[in-house]
């Protein structure tokens, strides 16, 4: 018996990569950044201690604004980086709501005024965004179950 003969591929193009993990990691940040540039900016508003007077209000805004336009390009850099794998519902859910718990964490804290040690304990979560972390995850905690 002889081998099938290998087929060329004799496209001049190369086919296109897998998408990474780093898009679903600044997908992650993208998210924590425009939470927290929303709890800082509904802050400015609200809360009556968060600056001594009008200066430290706009200081706040400036600082949503500037989260807000980082969280833009975290997002928008994740969508270049996931090339042909865009369709892909995994590459977004699961970050953006990782994200959002994070940036929800991180506005809190820093407003409650804890120590900067504490700031970059939530950051550590950004760890579950990771693909091949959630995939073990979820094989480990939800197992597929039989067909009937």
């Amino acid at each position: 018996m002889t081998a099938a003969p290998r087929r060329r591929n004799n496209a001049p193009l190369r086919p296109r990569r897998k998408a990474t993990t780093v898009p679903d990691v600044l997908f992650a940040l993208g998210m924590a950044l425009l939470v927290m540039a929303t709890i800082f900016f509904i802050a400015s508003f609200v809360d009556e201690n968060l600056s001594n007077g009008d200066a430290g209000t706009v200081l706040a805004r400036a600082f949503a604004g500037t989260l807000a336009v980082s969280a833009l390009f975290a997002f928008l850099l994740g969508i270049l980086l996931l090339r042909s794998d865009r369709n892909q519902l995994d590459h977004y859910v699961a970050p953006l709501l990782i994200g959002g718990f994070v940036g929800a964490i991180e506005g809190w804290l820093f407003l409650a005024a804890q120590p900067p040690v504490f700031l970059l304990v939530p950051l550590l979560l950004l760890v579950f965004s990771l693909r091949p972390l959630r995939r073990a995850l979820s094989r480990r905690f939800l197992p597929r179950q039989s067909a009937r």
